[in-house]
């Protein structure tokens, strides 16, 4: 019978009701304090998860404008060498006297020119 009523005891303490049944206070400030910890965990875990999916998400998108423009980088590269040879080859006047003969019809002093359908080939 001691031993029930000695567990009856130790069951009413640990549940903070008192032999009366009225909330033990030291345990009553126990639990508040328990839950604004809880509660304050809680805040800053979410904080910090936000904040490492929104760095993961503009990563993802900085990584994509990067690869966009590393492409757009290797046309414009590209254009540019071509560039440079059509002024290379600008300056070269036999190769300038073909094209203005072939594009615009320029002809020497007594020169005829025949115009001639393309190949079906080209």
């Amino acid at each position: 019978m001691a031993s029930n009523a000695k567990s009856g005891l130790v069951k009413r303490e640990r549940t903070g009701h008192r032999a009366t049944g009225a909330v033990n206070p030291y345990v009553r400030a126990r639990k508040q304090r328990f839950y604004a910890i809880l509660g304050t965990f809680i805040v800053f875990a979410s904080i910090f998860t936000f904040q490492i999916v929104h760095t993961k998400v503009t990563l993802a998108e900085v990584n994509q404008q990067a690869v966009a423009q590393k492409a757009s980088l290797v046309k414009a590269t590209d254009d540019q060498a071509l560039l440079k040879d059509k002024v290379k080859q600008m300056n070269n006047k036999d190769y300038l006297q073909q094209v203005v003969r072939d594009k615009y019809l320029f002809t020497k002093k007594g020169e005829t020119v025949y115009n001639l359908p393309a190949d079906a080939d080209k």
